[in-house]
């Protein structure tokens, strides 16, 4: 089975990738690193292509110290 998993460059997304990998999985690990950028959808269909299930663990993204606080306040 296809998964492509964005953020799968990041602490939790390597553990994810990994982990369905070793159980036979096709796995795309979708991030900045590998040419896909959720934010301005650049990469986005060429890695999407073809899976069959999308795993999202990727921070979402924020240009404001109050944002990002307040994400670790709740």
């Amino acid at each position: 089975m296809k998964i492509v998993v964005i953020g799968g460059s990041g602490l939790i997304g390597k553990k994810v990738v990994t982990n369905l990998r070793q159980r036979g999985h096709e796995v795309v690990a979708a991030s900045p690193s590998s040419g896909v950028n959720t934010v301005t959808g650049e990469g986005l269909a060429q890695a999407l292509a073809g899976a069959q299930v999308v795993v999202d663990v990727a921070n979402a993204p924020s240009w404001e110290d109050n944002a990002v606080l307040a994400f670790f306040e709740t």
